[in-house]
C-alpha cells in the first residue's frame, strides 16, 4: 500500500486523474440509485400493459369466434334439399315438424362443421315454434364409433333466448343472439350462438351452435399467450378456467370488494382492473375485463400472467443499468485524462511514438523538440525509425508485387486471419462494397453485408444455395479456403467472392417466364375442364357412350394438365421468393383430412383401400397450413397414381424431437439408385418413359415441391422402397414448442469466419 501511494504521488497524470475518478464514482452511484428506482416502476407498468393487451386479444378472438359461428349458422339455416341423403331443406323440415328429415339434413353439416377450422362445433340444436328441440347433436370424443350423439327432445321455451328468437326480436346488431349458456341436460357451460330459421317471411324455429367453454378458453389462451384464462358470472363466481387449482375453481372467485369496484368503475369504461392470486404456490397477476357478446356484458373475463415476468425483467435490466453507471464513470475519467494530456503532452507524445514504432508504424516521428532528457530520447527514437525503414524496404517491394496480383483478380478477394480480422481486400470487392480507396475496410469478415439467400433461388447450375449470398446489389457465390504453409498451422484464410448476378438474373427471368406462361395456360384449361364437367352432367343434353368416353378423356387430360401447371406455378413462386411460409400451431389430423378429401374419389375409382392413422394425442406441429396440405396431397396423389391394387396407408409417429409422417403404398416401387434422384426436378420414380403416355402421367415436379416445402419447415423427407413391393415416403415436422430457425443457414463461410 505504501509503495502504491508513492507511485501515485510520483506521477503527475495520476494526481490529475484520481480526483476525477472519485467524483465519477459519487455521481454514478447517485444516478444509479435513481435509475434503478425508475426502471423498477417502468417494468411493473409494462407488465400491466402486457396483461391489458392479452385481455384485448382474448376479447377480439371471442368476437371472431362469434362471427364464424354466425356464418356457419347461416349456411345451415338456408340449407337446400339434399338429394344424396334424401333430406329436405332445413327450413321446410322444421316447418313440417319432420324430425327424421331434419336430422338427415343436419347430419352432413354437423360432420363438416366439427372438421372446419374456425367454427369449433361441439353441439348443434334445432328447436321448433313451440320451443321444443327437434334435433340435439353433441360431438363425441375422438375414437368413438360415431362422430356425435343425440339427445331426446327438451323444452327450451323458458330460456332467455328462445322467446326472443320466435318473437322475431332484434337489436341494432340483428336478430341473432349469443351468450354463455348452461343447457338443462348437462352441467357443462357452452358458448352459444342462436339464430332464427325462416321459411319465406315466417319464423319456423331456430338453430343453436355451441362450443364448450373449456375448449374455447384453451383456444383463446394459445392466441392471447396468457398463462391462465378464466370466465366468471356477473357475481364473480368462476364458471370455467384453463387451470385447475388444488382448492378447486372456487379459489379463483373474484373478491367481493373487487367485483363491486369492477362494476362501479371499470365496466362502464371498458378497461381492466388488476389483482394478485396464488396458484400452486406461484403468484399470478389477474386482469379483469367485461365479457361482452354482441356489445352486451354477460360476465367477466380474466387473463393472468406469472409475476415472475417482472422479477425476470428486473434481473435483465440490472446489467444495462450497471453498464450505464460504468459509462458515466468512464466519461468523467476521459475528461480528466484530456486535461492531464494538456499538461503531460510531451511525455504522451514520446510514449505514443514508442508504441507506434513497436506496432510497426515506422513512419511515425516524435515531435518533441525540447532540449532536456526527453528531447534526447526523442532524437534516439527518430534515428532508430530511419534504420528500420531501410530494413523493410526490400520486404515492401515484394509485398507490393503480391498485392498487385490480388488487385487484378476478376473475382472479389478477402484475406483474413484466424480471428476473422480483414487484412486484404482487392479492387473488385471494393467496387461491390461501394468503397472508395480512402474508405476504411470492414474490420472483420462478419462485417461484410452478406445476406444468405434461402428463398427465391432457382436450381442454378447445380450450385448449392448455401454458397449464394446477396452483397448490396450483387448476387455472389462465396468460397473460403485456408492458407496452407508447410510446417505451420493455418493462420490465414482466403475468401473468393464470385459475381453471379447476371447468370442468376437469367435464371430468374426464365422462372418468371415459365410462371407467366403457366398462369396463362391455367385459365383456358379451367374453362375446358368446367365445360367438360357440364357436358358429362348432361346439362346440354344426353350423350352417347362414344361421346361420353371422348369427353371423359378430355376432362381427365385437362385435369392432369391443370395439376402439372399448378406444380410449375408453385416451383416458380419458390424460385422467385414470392411464396411465404407463415408458421403457426396446427393440428396434424386436420391437415391430413383436408388434404386427402379431394383425392378420395380418385382412390375409390381404382378400388384402393385408404387407411389413415393419426392419433388425437399428437401435439400440435409448427407449420403453414396451405403448404403442409400441399405436401400431404402430393404424396397421397403419387401413391394412388402408381398403385394399381392394394392399399394406401397414411400415419404419424411421435418421436422425441419431431413428428414423423409416413405415406405407404403397395405400388410398383422405386429402384434403390433412384431414391435420391426422385426429389430432383423432372425426375420420375420409374426412371423410364413408361408413364409418359399413361392417364396418370406427370413430369416429375411433385416430389421436388415436397422436398422444398418440408425443408422450409425445418424437416426432412426421404423414401424407403423396393421394386415390386411398394414405397414408403416419410417426412418430419417440428413440434410447436421447438426452438431454433427452420432454415438451415450454416455455411462454410460462417464456420470459417
Amino acid at each position: 500500500m505504501r509503495l502504491l501511494l508513492q507511485e501515485l504521488r510520483s506521477r503527475l497524470q495520476y494526481k490529475i486523474v484520481l480526483p476525477f475518478a472519485l467524483l465519477a464514482l459519487c455521481v454514478a452511484l447517485a444516478g444509479s440509485a435513481i435509475a434503478f428506482s425508475l426502471v423498477a416502476n417502468s417494468w411493473q407498468e409494462r407488465f400491466d400493459n402486457q396483461l391489458a393487451q392479452a385481455t384485448r386479444i382474448a376479447g377480439d378472438k371471442l368476437v371472431d369466434q362469434e362471427r364464424a359461428n354466425l356464418q356457419f349458422l347461416q349456411e345451415v339455416a338456408f340449407a337446400p334439399p339434399n338429394e344424396l341423403v334424401d333430406a329436405p331443406a332445413v327450413a321446410a323440415a322444421m316447418a313440417d315438424d319432420d324430425v327424421e328429415g331434419l336430422i338427415r339434413a343436419l347430419d352432413p353439416y354437423f360432420n363438416v362443421g366439427i372438421q372446419r377450422s374456425g367454427v369449433r362445433l361441439d353441439r348443434l340444436i334445432a328447436f321448433n315454434r313451440a320451443g321444443a328441440t327437434m334435433a340435439d347433436m353433441e360431438r363425441l370424443p375422438a375414437g368413438s364409433n360415431t362422430s356425435y350423439t343425440t339427445y331426446a327432445s327438451m323444452d327450451f321455451s323458458q330460456t332467455w333466448f328462445v322467446p326472443r328468437v320466435l318473437n322475431a326480436d332484434s337489436d341494432q346488431y340483428g336478430d341473432k343472439f349469443a351468450g354463455i349458456v348452461q343447457l338443462n341436460n348437462t352441467e357443462t357451460f357452452y358458448f352459444c350462438t342462436i339464430a332464427p330459421v325462416r321459411l319465406g317471411d315466417e319464423i319456423v324455429g331456430g338453430l343453436i351452435i355451441g362450443m364448450k367453454v373449456d375448449s374455447l378458453l384453451k383456444s383463446l389462451q394459445d392466441q392471447a399467450q396468457a398463462a391462465v384464462l378464466t370466465i366468471y358470472d356477473s357475481e364473480g363466481r368462476t364458471l370455467a378456467s384453463t387451470t385447475s387449482p388444488p382448492d378447486g375453481l372456487t379459489s379463483l372467485n373474484i373478491n367481493q370488494r373487487i367485483i363491486e369496484k369492477f362494476w362501479q368503475d371499470v365496466a362502464p369504461k371498458e378497461h381492466g382492473i388488476f389483482d394478485v392470486k396464488s396458484i400452486n404456490e406461484r403468484d399470478y397477476q389477474f386482469a379483469y375485463t367485461p365479457l361482452q357478446i354482441r356489445n352486451t356484458t354477460v360476465g367477466v373475463l380474466s387473463v393472468a400472467l406469472s409475476s415472475e415476468y417482472v422479477v425476470r425483467a428486473w434481473g435483465d435490466a440490472r446489467i444495462p443499468l450497471a453498464v450505464l453507471t460504468l459509462a458515466a464513470m468512464f466519461a468523467i475519467i476521459v475528461l480528466g485524462i484530456y486535461i492531464a494530456r494538456l499538461i503531460t503532452a510531451p511525455l504522451n507524445e514520446l510514449v505514443l511514438t514508442a508504441r507506434s514504432i513497436t506496432a510497426g508504424n515506422l513512419h511515425r516521428r516524435s515531435q518533441v523538440h525540447s532540449k532536456d532528457e526527453v528531447g534526447s530520447l526523442s532524437n534516439s527514437f527518430n534515428r532508430m525509425t530511419e534504420h528500420l525503414i531501410r530494413l523493410y524496404g526490400a520486404v515492401q517491394a515484394e509485398s507490393t508485387q503480391r498485392a498487385a496480383i490480388v488487385e487484378n483478380i476478376t473475382d472479389g478477394v478477402v484475406v483474413c486471419d484466424a480471428d476473422g480480422k480483414v487484412l486484404i481486400v482487392n479492387r473488385v470487392l471494393r467496387t461491390m462494397l461501394d468503397l472508395q480507396d480512402s474508405d476504411p475496410l470492414p474490420a472483420k469478415m462478419s462485417d461484410l453485408p452478406l445476406i444468405h439467400l434461402t428463398e427465391g433461388m432457382p436450381d442454378f447450375d447445380s450450385r448449392r444455395t448455401t454458397e449464394l449470398y446477396k452483397l448490396n446489389d450483387y448476387i455472389v457465390r462465396v468460397s473460403i479456403a485456408p492458407v496452407i504453409t508447410p510446417g505451420r498451422a493455418e493462420t490465414h484464410y482466403v475468401c473468393a467472392i464470385q459475381d453471379l448476378t447476371a447468370e442468376i438474373g437469367i435464371e430468374r427471368a426464365r422462372s418468371n417466364f415459365i410462371a407467366t406462361i403457366s398462369h396463362e395456360l391455367r385459365t383456358p384449361l379451367t374453362v375446358l375442364r368446367g365445360n367438360t364437367d357440364l357436358l358429362l352432367r348432361g346439362l346440354v343434353g344426353p350423350l352417347e357412350d362414344d361421346q361420353r368416353m371422348l369427353i371423359e378423356s378430355m376432362r381427365q387430360h385437362t385435369t392432369n394438365m391443370a395439376g402439372l401447371i399448378n406444380n410449375v406455378i408453385v416451383l416458380a413462386n419458390l424460385d422467385s421468393g414470392q411464396l411465404q411460409t407463415n408458421l403457426e400451431p396446427l393440428e396434424l389430423k386436420q391437415i391430413v383430412e383436408e388434404a386427402v378429401w379431394p383425392l378420395r374419389n380418385a382412390i375409390k375409382a381404382k378400388d384402393l383401400e385408404l387407411e389413415i392413422d393419426i392419433s388425437d394425442e399428437l401435439p400440435p406441429v409448427l407449420g403453414d397450413m396451405d403448404q403442409l396440405r400441399t405436401v400431404v396431397q402430393q404424396l397421397v396423389d403419387n401413391a394412388q397414381r402408381y398403385t394399381d391394387s392394394g392399399s394406401i396407408y397414411l400415419g404419424a409417429t411421435r418421436e422425441a424431437q419431431f413428428v414423423r409422417v409416413d405415406v405407404r403404398d403397395t405400388g410398383r416401387g422405386i429402384a434403390p439408385h433412384m431414391h435420391d434422384q426422385i426429389f430432383q426436378r423432372f425426375i420420375r420414380g420409374d426412371g423410364t418413359n413408361e408413364g409418359i403416355n399413361s392417364a396418370q402421367r406427370g413430369i416429375g415436379l411433385g416430389l421436388a415441391i415436397v422436398k422444398q416445402l418440408v425443408e422450409r419447415h425445418g424437416g426432412r423427407v426421404w423414401v424407403d422402397s423396393t421394386p415390386g413391393q411398394g414405397s414408403t415416403f416419410s417426412f418430419t415436422l417440428r413440434y410447436t414448442n421447438a426452438t431454433g430457425s427452420p432454415e438451415n443457414s450454416g455455411t462454410a463461410f460462417a464456420e470459417a469466419a
